[in-house]
């Protein structure tokens, strides 16, 4: 549903800079420093291996052992510097394309090979979303789940529900109909919890009669339903819809598949939309509604009729990160807010969240969070903050795994398509009309993982696009990260015999 950002100044740059030739570039000097090295750890590899016995024997095959100070070791020690040189020559001739308010960081097997402004404070769009998705897990754990249930004052006997039937929501920001999915483009599939599933349960434990109404509840956040810090532009171009603990289909009112997305509005109550929502359901599995659908609390010692349980929280962190889905990270926000300080808002979502990214070690040194999907220019994040947040032990993993796939899944399914980046980079999209920006983790063909960070910013309403940095030669360059690099020329060569 979402349009293009409006046009303003556009940033022009040179998006076809030539990229220096790919073979590495040796100075005259390091042949003869190479030798020396290779000439003293040789000599110190023979006096050790003097001390070693000539090989180990696993089982009955005798295996050569090669000291630790062996010329024959010296290929390893300086493949890594020359491949990392000849990146940064590359990389330094492509950031030729990018505004000065960019940053670039990469890392090679937990090593940093090159930092561009690494720790300059920029807009970063959408990747602030790896942040979100960090303190969703720090807060609340991989293995989490949301549940919304379907309550009542008391017990129901024979089937009759008397009073109203509750349904209270738990913070499940992709609960919604199958038929809503249905709408969104087959390149991005939007991941649904059916809601119908829901209203078959009630059915199944016996329910045929509500002599009230269905009554939602969203009071486990507040009732403010947009980020204060949106530009009112986002909201009419449908980039997010209202958030609230309680909400169908993004929280837009008026679906049906006969009348498709067009009838769609956000809802001015989104609680009160589920409970139409579910009623209409009920009454497709012959569960007869009395009253009205409206909002409402649930009396705290309420009895559970029926539950929908998400599916646990590293899929859910995962459809947000490959879809960019802006209701989901906003609704985390307040869901950080809740578990860091009992209160579901948005306020307390990003003190929360600064806290939680604060304790774990992040470095937050010029970062600001304004809110969960990226959406407002307030916010301020650096590409170190980025690439620690994808490479921390414990959640690290989760969001990796999370991230659209290059020609393949999600935001990245039409990108990088039969090139070799295809299936080779897992990354997060940033598209602001004032900035554009890629983090992730690429695997290079000659094997191994580079983890990287690029945002580039320009002053606003100005523009910058992916086309304008040249962006889609960013991931080529990586996954190219060391090719060429003929090892085994780098060490001793075996003697010729003599004639």
């Amino acid at each position: 549903m979402s349009r293009a950002p409006g046009a303003g100044a556009h940033y022009a740059a040179d998006s076809r800079a030539a990229r220096p030739p790919r073979g590495p570039q040796v100075p005259a000097w390091a042949l003869p420093v190479v030798l020396a090295l290779v000439a003293v750890v040789a000599g110190i590899g023979a006096v050790a291996a003097a001390r070693e016995p000539e090989a180990r024997v696993l089982g009955a095959e005798a295996v050569p052992v090669t000291p630790v100070l062996s010329a024959r070791r010296v290929p390893e020690l300086l493949a890594a510097p020359v491949a990392d040189r000849h990146l940064s020559a590359e990389l330094s001739a492509w950031l030729g394309a990018s505004p000065p308010d960019s940053c670039l960081v990469v890392q090679a097997g937990g090593r940093s090979v090159f930092g561009h402004n690494p720790a300059l404070p920029v807009t970063g769009a959408s990747t602030q979303k790896l942040l979100t998705a960090t303190g969703l897990l720090l807060a609340r754990g991989a293995d989490a789940t949301f549940k919304t249930e379907a309550v009542a004052a008391a017990e129901p006997e024979g089937g009759v529900v008397t009073g109203d039937l509750y349904l209270v929501g738990g913070g499940d920001a992709a609960l919604g109909q199958a038929g809503w999915a249905a709408l969104q483009p087959p390149t991005r599939p939007k991941v649904v919890h059916d809601i119908d599933a829901l209203a078959a349960s009630i059915a199944a434990a016996g329910i045929t009669q509500v002599q009230g109404s269905i009554v939602g509840d969203g009071s486990r956040y507040d009732d403010q339903l947009y980020q204060p810090s949106l530009a009112p532009r986002l909201i009419d171009q449908d980039q997010i819809g209202p958030v609230d603990s309680l909400m169908v289909n993004d929280g837009f009112a008026g679906f049906s598949p006969d009348l498709g997305v067009s009838a769609t509005a956000p809802a001015p109550d989104p609680a009160a939309d589920a409970a139409r929502v579910l009623s209409e359901l009920l009454a497709a599995h012959g569960v007869t509604v009395a009253g009205p659908p409206r909002s409402g609390e649930a009396p705290e010692d309420a009895t559970t009729v029926a539950t929908l349980e998400s599916p646990p929280l590293s899929t859910v962190v995962a459809e947000m990160l490959t879809n960019s889905d802006n209701e989901t990270a906003e609704s985390a926000m307040k869901e950080i807010g809740l578990a860091t300080s009992d209160e579901g808002t948005f306020a307390a979502g990003a003190d929360g969240l600064g806290r939680l990214l604060s304790d774990a070690h992040v470095p937050l040194d010029g970062v600001q969070l304004e809110d969960g999907t990226g959406l407002t220019t307030e916010d301020r994040l650096t590409c170190t903050t980025l690439v620690d947040v994808l490479t921390r032990p414990d959640t690290g993993p989760v969001v990796r795994d999370g991230l659209a796939v290059a020609g393949q899944t999600g935001t990245l399914a039409l990108r990088w398509r039969d090139t070799p980046v295809a299936g080779r980079m897992r990354a997060k999209t940033g598209t602001l009309r004032n900035v554009t920006a890629l983090a992730g983790e690429v695997q290079p063909v000659p094997g191994g993982t580079v983890d990287f960070a690029y945002v580039a910013n320009v002053p606003d309403p100005a523009t910058v696009t992916s086309d304008d940095v040249n962006m889609d030669a960013l991931p080529d360059i990586l996954v190219g990260y060391g090719e060429g690099i003929d090892v085994a020329a780098l060490g001793p060569q075996p003697a010729e015999p003599a004639h």
